[in-house]
């Protein structure tokens, strides 16, 4: 089928970066990495390195996945409150229009491991390469999480019927919903 799974290590070209934070931001519309940034997505890799997949299909980038562990996330937050900090004047008008950020605040399920970034995205409808690549997501989840976690849990926005449909489907469970967000989770 001709799709390569690449770990990220602590090297990487700037233009592998730039090639996985383009394709982040194109199918994220409004993430915290492009409302902060290059440089935080960055700081995140370079602490989170060991939880952040790609994907490629024919050379192209087809699938980003990235996970944070509670330790990781504690240490993101830090850096991203000192980055608004050191940035306040500009920081602000940016937090006031993307209010609804402050609604993904929530106590993670104890034993999993949060799955922060999940993008598919194959230009052709081909049904064979998509289930190929949907098995190389499952087996990540899977090594991912064993040994170490019970499961993975994802956060999306209720807007988006697409990240409820995979969810739905893919058999995870809500444990918590508030006016933006659903938080679902996954036993492996």
């Amino acid at each position: 089928m001709n799709l390569k799974l690449y770990k990220l290590g602590k090297k990487l070209t700037k233009k592998k970066i730039n090639n996985i934070y383009l394709f982040l931001n194109e199918n994220i519309k409004g993430s915290v990495f492009s409302i902060f940034g290059l440089n935080y997505f960055l700081k995140l890799l370079q602490i989170n390195y060991q939880y952040s997949f790609y994907i490629t299909h024919k050379k192209k980038i087809v699938s980003y996945v990235a996970y944070i562990n509670k330790k990781n996330e504690i240490i993101m937050k830090k850096k991203l409150f000192l980055l608004i900090l050191k940035n306040f004047i500009i920081f602000l008008p940016i937090l006031v229009i993307n209010y609804k950020f402050f609604f993904k605040i929530h106590q993670p399920p104890q034993g999993y491991i949060q799955l922060i970034h999940l993008i598919i995205k194959l230009e052709k409808r081909n049904k064979k390469l998509k289930s190929h690549l949907h098995k190389k997501v499952e087996y990540l989840n899977k090594k991912v999480s064993y040994k170490k976690y019970k499961g993975i849990y994802a956060i999306y926005e209720n807007k988006n019927i697409v990240a409820s449909k995979y969810y739905k489907k893919n058999n995870y469970k809500i444990f918590k919903k508030n006016i933006f967000f659903t938080f679902v989770k996954k036993k492996i």
